[in-house]
């Protein structure tokens, strides 16, 4: 196997350990994905690591993600039972969660976007 390969596996995996260590000394629940992309952002905005460090392995890992929502799809056909009776409450929270979800993407987009024209000093974000 390629060793390039096995060190970003390894990168990425010591970032998830920091992460998963991290979280268990917060006295709150926090989960610990969010706190691994909040680290690895952090190295990359400080120059610490660099996108090449594990590029490879985050784009094969990303046109695969579909992967990881299957045991949960089976695990929800499973329970439908569970939702019978309640399954207008159910499509409520999933058209609300879907909205906010939707809004946040936006709303975060946004401030990355106004981020990066205050930080280049243009007017504008070319579509280059």
């Amino acid at each position: 196997m390629n060793m390039k390969i096995l060190r970003q596996l390894g990168i990425i995996l010591a970032l998830c350990l920091a992460a998963e260590f991290i979280v268990s000394m917060l006295p709150i629940a926090f989960p610990s994905s969010v706190t691994a992309i909040l680290i690895l952002a952090a190295l990359l905005g400080l120059k610490l690591l660099q996108e090449g460090h594990i590029q490879e392995t985050a784009d094969f890992m990303l046109s695969n993600m579909a992967i990881v929502f299957v045991p949960v799809s089976i695990g929800m056909v499973e329970d439908i039972g569970l939702l019978k009776g309640r399954m207008k409450g159910f499509l409520i929270v999933v058209c609300v969660s879907l909205v906010l979800t939707f809004l946040g993407t936006y709303v975060t987009v946004r401030i990355v976007q106004i981020c990066m024209e205050r930080l280049a000093g243009k007017g504008g974000v070319s579509d280059e």
